[in-house]
C-alpha cells in the first residue's frame, strides 16, 4: 500500500510463493535452494502444490517457477499469537543466479528505531482487496518503530503479541498488506525482517509486525543446513 512500482532487477532476491499456481505469498532467496518465508504461508500446505516464481515483476508471469521439495516451520511458531513466524523452504531444484535471481544477506543486528526500511511484494494495494494482489512488484519505504514502543499502550496491540523475534514499521497511509507475507523488509541491503503480519493494512495505530531476521539468524542458517 502507498508503495510504487519497482523491478525485480533492483530486488533480485524476491519471489513469489504460489499454490496450486496461485500467488499466496513472497519471500527471499537466501541460497540457491533455500527460501525464507512466513510460517504461515506454509503451514499444512502440501509440497506438490507448491512452486517459487523466481526473477519475475509479476507474480503471474515470467522469469522462473521452481517446484518445492520441501519446507521447514520454526518450532516455536504459534498460530494464535503469531509468534516466530518463519520458514524455509527447499527447492527441488536449484536456482541459476542471474541479475533477476540473486540471494541476499542476513541482517546481523536489528534496525534501529526510526530506521528508513523498504518491503516489497505484490499484496493488495487497498485495505479491502477491492483490486486483488498488485500485477506488477511493489516497494514502499517504511521507518522502524522500536519493539518495546510498538508493544506499548500508544499503539493497539499490546504487549503479549509483540514478541522478542519481532520487528515494527509504519509510514503514513503505506504498508504491507494481504499478499505481502513472507516477503523481505531490507536495510542497507540485508534481509532485516520477514513481512509478518498486521490488524489491517496502513491503519494508523497498528503498524506492521515483521520477524527479526538478525534475531532469528542462528535458526534460519541451522535449518538450511538440516532441512
Amino acid at each position: 500500500m502507498g508503495g510504487s512500482e519497482e523491478s525485480i532487477y533492483n530486488v533480485p532476491w524476491q519471489v513469489s510463493i504460489q499454490v496450486s499456481a496461485r500467488h499466496v505469498c513472497g519471500g527471499a532467496i537466501y541460497s540457491k535452494d533455500i527460501i525464507i518465508t512466513a510460517a504461515h504461508c506454509v503451514q499444512d500446505k502440501s509440497v506438490t502444490l507448491m512452486q517459487v516464481r523466481v526473477g519475475a515483476n509479476y507474480h503471474n508471469s515470467g522469469g522462473r517457477l521452481i517446484p518445492v521439495g520441501a519446507y521447514m516451520i520454526h518450532e516455536q511458531y504459534n498460530k494464535q499469537f503469531k509468534y516466530y513466524d518463519i520458514a524455509l523452504i527447499r527447492l527441488a531444484t536449484q536456482l541459476t543466479y542471474s541479475l533477476s535471481v540473486k540471494a541476499i544477506g542476513l541482517a546481523t543486528v536489528s534496525p534501529t528505531a526510526g530506521a528508513s526500511v523498504s518491503v516489497s511484494g505484490w499484496g493488495y494495494l487497498q485495505p479491502n482487496g477491492a483490486d486483488g494482489f498488485a500485477s506488477s512488484l511493489q516497494v514502499v519505504q517504511l521507518n522502524v518503530i522500536e519493539r518495546n514502543e510498538c508493544a506499548s499502550a500508544k499503539y493497539g496491540y499490546g504487549w503479549d503479541f509483540v514478541g522478542d523475534e519481532m520487528i515494527c514499521a509504519a509510514a503514513p497511509n503505506k504498508d504491507a498488506c494481504t499478499g505481502d507475507s513472507g516477503g523481505p523488509m531490507v536495510s542497507e541491503k540485508l534481509l532485516a525482517g520477514i513481512i509478518a503480519w498486521g490488524y489491517g493494512c496502513g491503519q494508523l495505530n497498528y503498524p506492521g509486525v515483521y520477524v527479526d531476521v538478525a534475531v532469528l539468524r542462528p535458526w534460519i542458517i541451522k535449518a538450511a543446513n538440516s532441512i
